[in-house]
């Protein structure tokens, strides 16, 4: 956490920062920090997604489908994760 103010232009190294508060259940803090990922790189499907899965346990459905719309005409997911994103959109 110290370290994300000199990696404020560094988009990978702000949404990894995400990640791991996601997988702290620190949902608020990783949309702040996916969306400032996504400023830098705003058509990273694989962010888009940690964002819309946070988006989704904070309660926020329809923000979480409209961010897993943008995930899914990315065109940057694999596969698996389309298909993750296929699911969550039904």
């Amino acid at each position: 956490q110290k370290s994300l103010e000199y990696a404020r232009a560094t988009p990978d190294y702000i949404a990894f920062y995400a990640a791991l508060l996601q997988r702290q259940r620190r949902h608020d803090e990783a949309v702040e920090q996916f969306q400032a990922a996504l400023r830098l790189r705003p058509q990273s499907g694989v962010w888009l997604l940690g964002m819309g899965v946070s988006l989704q346990a904070l309660g926020r459905g329809a923000e979480a489908q409209e961010v897993y719309r943008r995930a899914k005409a990315s065109g940057g997911l694999t596969p698996e994760l389309q298909a993750f994103v296929d699911q969550r959109l039904q």
